[in-house]
């Protein structure tokens, strides 16, 4: 932290006084999606924050696709449960289950059924040049095997059609796993720790700000100090003489201890204030920080969704290679129906909330980077009574690009000017004093040696404190002003929020509801995970008349 300090503070104090803030534009993205269809209600986000008739409509806005989304998500599940219900013979593999045709064998012609006994009785009693038909009365079923194939021809179709749009919707949903980590999460994270980064110079910049004006407070405190033990030692005036000599000691000295009186008043007044504000920015950007670093488990905790979905979609294309060979025991059965199918529509059910949020963030996201340094500006002036007025007076300079100069700003800059002049005066009385040489301005002052001894060291000390308050002024100037602090707020929202966070929230909205309009397409091609419903076939009604022929039965 150190040395971040010390590269902060050798920037700042080396900047130059002439800024001019970079030009901010808005991505691709943030248009697109600023832009994104609301049911006809507004996009302004400035309308959220004045607390208007606006601020409701806006809500509603920013909500209304999400909520059309979740909408249609619940549509959907009603359907699935509606083929369930309807049944196969109605609805086919929409139902949950492939079910083949009942199959039949073609009969062979009735000669090939009977016995030679038979044979005689037929023909005894069959009219002269009455020949038997071919028609059904003869059992024909001429062209049954036919049809039965085609049928069974576009059942295979049909079964291969359901598991190809089951294990391809599978794939898509690991491709939209993957992106969703490494497009989405990847994005919002580098979005997170460029925040905490920019967050933690806020912070190093604050306290480093504290020190200066504590260390400045003590300079002043060490200034009055070896005013009033010169001042004790050499009476008050410096000098009581009354030649040139003495007359000039003693106006320098008086316009010394008037500046000394009129910067330590100032210094009080504006520094304190100062060190107190800055300790306060510190502790909210350290509790900001601290924040994020929680919110930053809800992501890890993400990942591991997409992870359990991942091996969930692994498993299931297993079994459906197993189905496809016609493979099923009390495994499968109890891996499809324990374990497959509960875990993956509770994750599904929470893909699809984590879509209307991902989607709700995305679009305010979108919304406030169309013109942030508007927005924070509306919501700095709203709530300014909430603020310290130092804290909200800097934090209106900087995100206004130096265009609205604080007057503590400008309390800073007369402060310096009275330092120079109270070390010019110093440096003209120890100028005077070396000149004359210490024993002229004893004789002159009506001093002793020993006094006029103190006097001249008191004015030297006063002199290197002076200069040391000076430089100490001018780099907490140095350090606040907004060539150094509004890079610090560019990065911070330009380029974390508005770029990588924006961006992260896109990616995670457009890959989890990919996601999920996938796994949906699973769940209503799910026959695919279930072998082939074969029905039994059933010969009673074709075998009577055959056995009872052959029996002799008439």
């Amino acid at each position: 932290m150190n040395d971040i300090i010390g590269t902060i503070s050798s920037y700042m104090v080396n900047q130059t006084s002439s800024f001019t803030p970079e030009h901010y534009i808005p991505t691709e993205t943030v248009y697109l999606k600023h832009h994104w269809f609301r049911f006809g209600h507004t996009n302004d986000l400035e309308a959220l924050i004045s607390n208007d008739e606006l601020a409701k409509d806006y809500i509603i806005g920013v909500t209304s696709m999400s909520m059309f989304i979740l909408g249609l998500a619940l549509l959907w599940f009603i359907v699935i449960i509606s083929f369930k219900c309807a049944g196969q013979k109605r609805v086919g593999f929409l139902a949950g289950r492939l079910e083949s045709p009942a199959w039949r064998p073609s009969l062979p012609p009735i000669e090939e059924c009977l016995t030679e006994e038979d044979d005689e009785n037929t023909s005894t009693h069959m009219p002269i040049g009455h020949h038997a038909s071919s028609g059904p009365e003869n059992f024909s079923v001429a062209g049954t095997d036919l049809d039965q194939e085609k049928q069974e021809k576009k059942f295979n179709r049909k079964a291969l059609m359901v598991r190809v749009v089951f294990v391809i919707s599978g794939i898509c949903v690991m491709i939209s796993g993957a992106l969703f980590y490494s497009e989405g999460v990847t994005s919002f994270v580098n979005s997170l720790n460029a925040v905490q980064y920019s967050l933690l110079i806020v912070e190093n910049t604050a306290l480093e700000s504290r020190n200066l004006t504590l260390s400045a407070l003590e300079a002043k405190h060490n200034l009055v100090s070896g005013l009033n033990e010169t001042i004790s030692e050499t009476g008050a005036n410096f000098c009581q003489g009354s030649d040139q000599v003495a007359t000039e000691i003693r106006e320098s000295g008086q316009q010394l201890v008037s500046n000394i009186n009129e910067m330590s008043s100032a210094v009080d007044e504006s520094l304190k204030s100062f060190s107190t504000d800055l300790m306060t920015m510190a502790n909210m950007a350290s509790e900001m920080n601290e924040n994020l670093q929680t919110a930053s488990g809800f992501f890890y905790a993400l990942i591991a969704i997409s992870i359990v979905i991942v091996v969930l979609i692994c498993i299931m294309l297993t079994v459906t290679f197993f189905s496809a060979k016609d493979i099923s025991n009390c495994f499968t059965k109890c891996v499809t129906c324990a374990l497959i199918w509960p875990v993956f529509i509770f994750f599904l059910t929470l893909s699809w909330i984590f879509t209307t949020l991902f989607l709700v963030f995305s679009l305010a996201g979108s919304d406030f980077c169309f013109k942030p340094d508007d927005i924070v500006l509306a919501f700095l002036n709203k709530n300014k009574d909430n603020f310290d007025s130092l804290i909200s007076a800097m934090l209106i300079y900087y995100v206004s690009g130096c265009n609205i100069v604080p007057e503590n700003l400008n309390d800073i800059t007369q402060l310096i000017a009275m330092v120079k002049s109270m070390l010019a005066a110093a440096n003209d009385l120890a100028d005077n004093i070396a000149s004359d040489g210490v024993d002229d301005v004893a004789t002159s002052c009506g001093l002793d040696k020993a006094a006029a001894t103190a006097l001249q060291n008191g004015v030297q000390v006063i002199s290197v404190v002076s200069q040391d308050l000076e430089k100490l002024l001018g780099s907490f100037k140095g350090i606040i002003s907004c060539q150094n602090i509004n890079p610090i707020y560019t990065s911070l929202v330009h380029d974390a929020t508005c770029t990588e966070a924006v961006n992260g929230f896109n990616w995670l909205y457009g890959s989890c509801f990919a996601l999920c309009i996938c796994a949906m397409t699973m769940i209503t091609f799910r026959a695919a995970l279930y072998p082939v419903k074969r029905p039994e076939l059933d010969q009673t009604g074709l075998s009577a008349p055959l056995l009872s022929s052959k029996n002799g039965g008439h």
